[in-house]
Formats: structure tokens, sequence, C-alpha cells
């Protein structure tokens, strides 16, 4: 079966939804194809609390009562614009809800293949069916893009895992392993998996855990001012007026970065948002978890069923056996790890070491092919790593697409036969508009 539609949503996270709302408000056809809220649900550990502060994890709608303080005052909950400590179980209840609410055209589906002809996109779906759209927006996270050490690339699972590969920490229980990373991340799976009753060793490469400060509430009025305001997650030192205010102006003004030199965008995410452990952490690990700092694993092999690590610091080189390795080393964005992509377009992609370079509309070199979120970072700057960077991506990008699809309408010539068209948002993809996608889905399939 071959459907179609204006414009396909790719991804069903805070993005992917946020993007569908604004859309449907432009009155575009378009299809959300994933599950919702799939990679905070199931990648993320139990009991992770959000970096960003409440008022700055809401999804975006241009109607109201759909923020994560409606969502508290509906289930009789306690809201505080900062200081909540947002688990992660909540906000998956709250994304979940919001998508019933306002999004319900999504498809649980995944994207195998995707190519483009006569300037259409043809997706083929992990159900079997085609899709054929005139847009298409990626908003996929940060999954496919992890990174591994040169030493452990290439080693199987499970003997090396990524942080991204599970959430649940149960499976851990009895077992000895290893944790190499020194972020968030590390330390959270850190903390997860010595409270399930394994063994675990931290390998950091810094001199020590970097631990975040606990957000002092009584500090001066202009710290209070901005903190109330800075939607991006704890970075630099946020008890630092000036970097507070740097971090207000990355946060609601990304088309400003868009703007600077690539060596100047470069610089500020190299040096922003370094690896750290939240301070309330702390005590989880500390005391629980064995940490050995700058460290670097030089080597890895199987033995007698398990991973043995040839571990170089600074007392020597060491070796340290384990069931398992988990990598929370970060992560690369890298387009062409999108195995979905037909070479013709990854070619079409002009990227800056990886990453996408996007016009001021979030449109990538190639025509009606748009990237949200942490692969538009190198583009609009640490904002659309967090969750708050959809306040301005969405609309954005909504009323792009909204204007090509006004100007667009009306121009296309006699329908063609043999393909379904979808509804999306109570948008028929029909009329002169859509017989044009129909006539290409044809051609598509010669």
């Amino acid at each position: 079966m071959i459907s179609s539609t204006d414009t396909v949503i790719v991804g069903a996270g805070p993005y992917g939804l946020s993007t569908s709302t604004y859309l449907a408000e432009a009155g575009v056809p378009h299809q959300v194809l994933g599950l919702p809220m799939h990679a905070w649900k199931n990648f993320t550990p139990p009991g992770m609390l959000l970096r960003s502060e409440a008022f700055a994890s809401s999804l975006y709608s241009p109607c109201g009562g759909y923020t994560v303080e409606a969502y508290c005052q509906r289930n009789h909950m306690e809201y505080k614009s900062v200081g909540l400590h947002l688990p992660v179980e909540m906000f998956v209840d709250y994304g979940q809800w919001f998508q019933s609410e306002l999004v319900g055209h999504v498809r649980p589906v995944e994207v195998q293949d995707m190519c483009r002809k006569d300037g259409y996109f043809r997706l083929g779906l992990s159900d079997g069916s085609s899709l054929v759209a005139r847009r298409v927006i990626l908003s996929l996270g940060l999954k496919a893009f992890g990174q591994a050490p040169a030493a452990l690339r290439g080693v199987p699972k499970p003997y090396v895992l990524h942080s991204g590969d599970f959430g649940d920490s149960a499976w851990s229980e009895g077992k000895d392993v290893v944790i190499v990373g020194g972020g968030q991340s590390a330390i959270g799976l850190a903390a997860s998996m010595s409270a399930a009753g394994a063994r675990v060793r931290l390998l950091v490469r810094g001199d020590a855990v970097n631990w975040s400060r606990e957000p002092r509430t009584s500090s001066g009025l202009v710290s209070r001012l901005l903190r109330a305001r800075v939607g991006l997650g704890r970075g630099w030192d946020s008890n630092k007026p000036w970097l507070l205010a740097l971090s207000y102006m990355l946060s609601e003004y990304p088309a400003s970065f868009h703007k600077l030199s690539l060596q100047q965008r470069q610089k500020i995410l190299e040096t922003s948002w370094g690896p750290s452990g939240a301070w309330w952490l702390r005590n989880r690990v500390e005391g629980k978890v064995e940490i050995s700092a700058r460290t670097e694993v030089s080597r890895a092999e199987i033995r007698n069923g398990r991973i043995v690590l040839e571990v170089s610091s600074g007392n020597g080189t060491s070796a340290i056996s384990a069931d398992h390795v988990v990598l929370a080393t970060g992560f690369k964005v890298d387009m062409a790890r999108h195995a979905f992509f037909s070479s013709e377009i990854l070619n079409s992609l002009s990227m800056i070491d990886g990453s996408p370079e996007l016009t001021s509309n979030f449109e990538t070199s190639v025509r009606d092919l748009y990237v949200l979120g942490p692969a538009a970072a190198m583009s609009f700057g640490p904002a659309l790593r967090f969750i708050y960077g959809a306040r301005y991506a969405a609309p954005r990008v909504a009323g792009h697409i909204g204007g090509r699809f006004k100007r667009e309408a009306g121009r296309f010539a006699a329908p063609s036969h043999g393909v379904t068209p979808e509804l999306a948002n109570g948008h028929p993809a029909s009329g002169a508009h859509a017989r044009s996608v129909l006539q290409a889905v044809e051609r598509n399939a010669e």
C-alpha cells in the first residue's frame, strides 16, 4: 500500500509532537512517524531527573493549557517553575498526555529507507507500506549518534553496550559492570545499576567527577531573575551572572547563534555544557561505586565469556575484567549514520563534521528536508540539545512549510489513480496539490 501526505515528521518526541501542533494550525496535511516519547520511556534510566527546569520542559503548542504546569494542575501535583526536580517517568506521562490530546495521528512505525525522485520523498516503512510526501522533517534525537572509544569499536553486544541501548537497569543485578564516561548519563547509570545490585566501576577520563552545585535560590537579584528565564540545563557555573546572561541569550535567541561564524559556533558548542554529574546523584554514587579518574581504555578482548580491558591511568596500566562494559561517552552528530538515507540524499547534504548545514528555517541543502533537535545544534546552538529549543524550532519550521504549502496549492494538474491519500489533522491529502503527490507516487513506482 502506498499513501501520501504533504509533510512527514520522522520522530514522535518533544520536537516532533510540538511541530505537529503548529503544522495543524497552519492547515498542512501531515503524518508523524514513531512511538510517542519512545526514547525517553525506554532508554533513560528510571528515576532520572531532567536537567532542565520545569518551566523549560514543556512541549509546545499554539493553543494554551498543555504545559507541564497545566499537567501538574490537572493531576493535583505540586508545581514549581524552578526547583521542581522533574522525574523522567513524570515527563514521559506528560508527553504522552500532550500527544493524546493534540496529536492523534501518530503512526507507530520506523523509516527503513528514504529516497527522492521528481521533487518528492518516498519512505519505506517498517510495516511494509510506503509513504510519499513533498516534505520531510527529521526529529530523531541522539540515539543513532552514540560515540565509542577506538579500542571498543567493533566489540559485539552484549559485552559492550551504549547507554542509549537500554533504560531499565534490572538486568545488571549480580553483574560486574564497567561504565566508561564522566557525565550525567554515566553517573546516572552507575547509581541505577548499583541500586539494582550490580558491582559497578566508573572510569572517568578527567581528574574527577565534575559535580554540579545545588541551585541556590537566595543569590543576588540578577542571578535569580536570569535563572528563572534560562531554558537550558545547567552547564556553565550557573551562580555567575555573566554566564547566566550568556545562557539566557543562547536559550532565547537561536537565530542570533545561527548568524555567528562557524568558528564562533563551534567554540560555544565545544566549551558549554560539558560532562558533569547532577548534585542530587552524588550521595547515590560516592561510597557505593568505585570511581577511577584519569583513565583511558587502550585495548579490549573477550576471554572466557568476559570482557577484559587494558586501562591506562596516572598509576600505569592495569587490566579490568567485567561481564559488560557500558559506554556513556556522549554523542556526535553524523547524518551518514541514518541508514535509511539513499546515497543520493546523503551525497546532496551539505554537512559540517557530520552535522547538517541548515538555513534560518531549519532546511537542509536538500530542498524540503528539515532537521530539528540536537542534530540542529551546530546551526542554532545548545538550545537545540534541550527540550526548550522546540519553543523556537517548532513554530519556525511550521511557519515556513505552511507558507510554501499555501503558495503551491492550485498549481498542479489532473488527478492520478492507484494510491490512497491519507487524512491528517482533518485535512485530506486531496485537491490539486495532493494530486501532484499521487502522480509522483506513480512515477516513483515505475
